[in-house]
């Protein structure tokens, strides 16, 4: 297959699943969520190893092939709240950076609620840039991606309502630990966390130290090496992502 050159470290597949969608509004908003990570992480953007962007039929994943990642995105056309959705999940994981074995474990669970978060806030970043951009294709688009986000917010409002109570997580640990997928639980959390994260957008340096999150046994044992490895620009944050969490 041939690669079409986004950016410095992205490359989209020439596939015809894609279908036939705009490629300058497409390479500029994955190119925006690159530039937007990075400056929550204050690294410079494009600066990952190199990856790939790839159509897959069944759902969205990313992969590791030696020392390069796979995103594969399940998403065509003009539904550039869609392609915000998916590639903003994949590329968080794509940052974590971890094994990428497939194993469902320790706290794969927390992992795929951060990255879940990741698209509800990139979502919201893409927003506030395309409602105030000089393109007019994008001002006018800029409220879908909005109405995205809110129904992603708002998805499961029963869940949600469950958060407000003392100790919420700590009853749901059975079910997320489980060696499988709990979307709506991972939707839920990510809605709790969103606004500390839009509050304080270095909040995201965090996932620089997740390392291999199938190797942590407790989400108190990931906290505890996540404030000693804290700078200044976000402990405060820390702490209170861990006390609505853990408290």
């Amino acid at each position: 297959m041939e690669f079409s050159p986004i950016a410095p470290n992205l490359w989209i597949g020439n596939s015809p699943e894609f279908g036939n969608y705009n490629h300058d509004i497409v390479y500029n908003l994955l190119k925006s969520i690159d530039i937007n990570f990075s400056s929550c992480l204050e690294v410079a953007p494009f600066s990952t190893c190199e990856c790939y962007i790839m159509y897959h039929p069944d759902f969205p994943m990313c992969s590791k092939i030696e020392n390069r990642h796979i995103i594969f995105l399940n998403t065509s056309d003009n539904y550039w709240s869609q392609w915000t959705y998916q590639f903003s999940h994949e590329y968080c994981h794509h940052l974590i950076n971890r094994d990428m074995s497939g194993e469902f474990k320790g706290l794969k669970w927390f992992e795929e609620t951060i990255c879940e978060l990741s698209s509800m806030y990139h979502l919201h970043r893409l927003h506030e840039q395309w409602i105030n951009s000089a393109n007019p294709i994008q001002c006018c688009y800029a409220p879908y991606l909005k109405d995205y986000k809110d129904n992603l917010l708002s998805k499961h409002s029963q869940l949600f309502s469950a958060t407000s109570h003392p100790g919420f997580l700590q009853s749901w640990l059975p079910i997320l630990n489980e060696p499988t997928y709990h979307r709506d639980y991972y939707n839920t959390l990510a809605a709790k966390m969103f606004p500390l994260f839009v509050e304080n957008p270095f909040l995201w340096k965090i996932i620089l130290h997740f390392g291999d999150t199938c190797k942590w046994s407790s989400l108190n044992e990931l906290f505890e090496h996540l404030h000693v490895q804290a700078d200044n620009s976000y402990a405060y944050s820390l702490k209170n992502l861990n006390n609505l969490l853990l408290s």
